[in-house]
């Protein structure tokens, strides 16, 4: 139940930001959670995005900047960005070269809060039942 409550909350996120073309929720160790991925392996998107996440932490706690927010990847075809879901997840968009990055993130904050909230209460239920 909380796994289609995820995937319309990422595929909702699609609908409201121009040039997204892929999403996924994924556990801090680089698994899957729930996926919308456009074509891209879901697996080797989890586990690269895990990777990324923890070395954009590093780098941010090196450098003194505070709580990493979101990383951002431009490259010749599009985006990719990374953004921490609590403490136990991360959700990471992929995006053609029309992807609305302003929007991305204002967009994106509420989609983090929820996504948290629906993991918290799948790991709830989990742990009851």
């Amino acid at each position: 139940m909380a796994e289609d409550k995820l995937l319309a909350e990422i595929q909702a996120l699609r609908d409201k930001v121009t040039g997204i073309t892929g999403t996924a929720v994924a556990s801090r160790d680089g698994l899957i959670i729930r996926d919308d991925t456009g074509g891209v392996d879901p697996d080797n998107l989890a586990a690269l995005t895990a990777t990324a996440l923890a070395l954009a932490q590093r780098l941010v706690s090196e450098a003194g900047q505070g709580t990493l927010r979101e990383a951002v990847t431009r490259s010749s075809g599009g985006h990719v960005a990374i953004y921490a879901v609590g403490a136990n997840a991360v959700l990471v968009l992929l995006g053609d070269e029309g992807l609305d990055i302003t929007r991305l993130h204002y967009e994106s904050r509420a989609t983090i809060d929820t996504i948290e909230a629906l993991l918290a209460l799948s790991s709830s239920e989990s742990a009851a039942g």
